[in-house]
């Protein structure tokens, strides 16, 4: 099995693994998306404890806190779109897709049994 890493250096030529493997790919992928999410997690806490104990105001405080936690989410979803693109790009059902026919693409994407193409049928 292909580590991770290998997939995010553009190296799609091997496209024909099955569905269980890229079953196990999946799970590894959603593995590495909670430790990256925990991973960041942790470190704006500890940003967020080193703010409270601060000498700033509580104005100061508050507003910078407002600051961090905009930015905490914006980093923490962006992790999860990238690995939510990578697994669309991964899928050897959404592979095998006609993408000249919008209409048929549509049709097909809420047919397919994984969870990242068939969210509301929205294309990326």
């Amino acid at each position: 099995m292909k580590k991770l890493s290998e997939y995010f250096y553009f190296n799609f030529e091997k496209k024909s693994e099955s569905h269980n493997d890229y079953d196990n790919v999946l799970v590894e992928i959603i593995d590495d998306v909670v430790k990256k999410r925990k991973y960041l997690h942790n470190k704006y806490d500890i940003l967020f404890e080193k703010l409270w104990i601060s000498n700033k105001n509580l104005e100061q405080r508050k507003h910078f806190a407002k600051k961090l936690l905009g930015r905490l989410f914006r980093e923490s979803d962006l992790i999860f779109i990238r690995v939510q693109n990578l697994a669309q790009r991964l899928c050897p059902k959404c592979a095998n897709a006609e993408t000249s026919r919008p209409l048929i693409l549509k049709n097909f994407i809420k047919k397919c049994k994984y969870a990242h193409c068939a969210r509301s049928g929205r294309l990326r």
